[in-house]
Formats: structure tokens, sequence, C-alpha cells
């Protein structure tokens, strides 16, 4: 059952994310639009196939949920956390300027890059793993994010003043994702979950596919 599920959502990815890369290049105005719905089809499909949802879990993806939230929040109103930016239209409704999805977003990546860099545990010491883990992992969030940044205002997701991300806004997410997989891996929340590992493989080639077509 759990393989099937697995296969049911890694195959609802690839083609969510084909027709994406496909959409976005050639009908980019209508399709970009669904942004939202796709990021909230991923996320349910990601949980869908998290086996543990237990307190320690909901703690944790309250707080990412929520923080992630009020970072982007305080982003947009300061310009001081990651640097002068504000939102567009296609990651849908916003609250307060800030788009209600963008919490799911760190929440999802957060998560899918602590199952990615998981099986690194079994090499590291007890003591070490929430700290060498959360590090590793979130890299892997600022490289994602890094591919994300040439393509926001294409994809009209936000908008830099100068037109290009800062450095702060790099090692903001790196200080957060920081943060955020720390007190996931502090309460053991994530698994061998391969369906978060295929959204991340998922955003990855698309990103990289649209960079190389459209940058």
């Amino acid at each position: 059952m759990n393989l099937n599920k697995q296969l049911i959502a890694i195959v609802v990815l690839a083609i969510l994310y084909s027709v994406g890369i496909v959409g976005t290049l050639f009908y980019s105005d209508s399709l970009l639009a669904l942004t939202p719905i796709n990021l909230l089809v991923g996320a349910a499909l990601v949980f869908w196939n998290h086996k543990s949802l237990n307190t320690n879990f909901v703690i944790y993806a309250l707080v990412v949920f929520i923080a992630g939230f009020f970072v982007e929040l305080l982003g947009i109103n300061t310009g001081k956390i990651f640097g002068q930016y504000f939102y567009g239209n296609n990651l849908g409704v916003m609250l307060w300027d800030v788009p209600l999805v963008i919490g799911l977003n760190w929440l999802v990546l957060s998560y899918a890059t602590m199952c990615l860099v998981k099986p690194l545990s079994i090499k590291i010491s007890v003591k070490w793993q929430p700290f060498v883990l959360a590090f590793i992992s979130a890299l892997v969030m600022v490289m994602v994010d890094a591919l994300i940044e040439p393509l926001c205002q294409r994809l009209d997701f936000w908008y830099w003043r100068g037109s290009i991300a800062p450095l702060e806004n790099y090692t903001a997410w790196f200080m957060f994702s920081f943060a955020f997989n720390f007190l996931g891996f502090k309460l053991n929340v994530a698994e061998n979950n391969q369906v978060a590992k295929a959204i991340l493989l998922a955003q990855v080639v698309f990103f990289t596919s649209l960079n190389i077509w459209l940058v």
C-alpha cells in the first residue's frame, strides 16, 4: 500500500512539473496563475506519504509554516532581512501582502531537504547529527533558492529592488533554513520519504530547465 501511495504521488508530481515546464515556456500567462494549486497539491502528496503524524511533527510543521510566513512579512515591510522586495500575483491569495502559500513553501522545502540528507546520519555522531544535518540541508535549500531567483520576476513571483537578489537574501535563507531544519532534526521528524525527495528533484529540474530557456 505504501509503495502504491509513493508511486502514485511521484507519477502525479512528474506529470505536474512536466506540464509546468512546457506550459511555462509556451503558455506562461495562463499556467503560472495555477502555481498556488501546484504547491498545494505537491505538499498534500508529500505529507500524504509521511508516516508519523505525531505531536513532534505537528509542532515542527506549525512552527515552520507560521514562522516562515511572518519572516516574509517582516522582510517585505522592513527590507532588513532578505533585502528590499515585494510579491507579484502568481503566488495566489495574500495576507498583508504576503502569499499564504509562502509558509507552506518553507515547510515543504525544509521537510524535503531534511529527508534528502537524513541517510547521512548513519555516518555522523548522534551528538552532532542535528547540527551537521541542518547545516547540509540548509545549504541545499539555499541552492534551490539560487535556481529560483533569476526567474522570480519573469514568473511574477516576487520583485527585487535593483532586479537582482542581494547577498543578504541568501544569508537569511541559510540562517532560517538552518533554524527550521535544526528544529526538525531535534524533533526527529525526517523520514525516508521518497515523495519528499521527488518533489525536491522536480523543483530542481523545473527551475533549471526554465533558467536554461528563459534567462
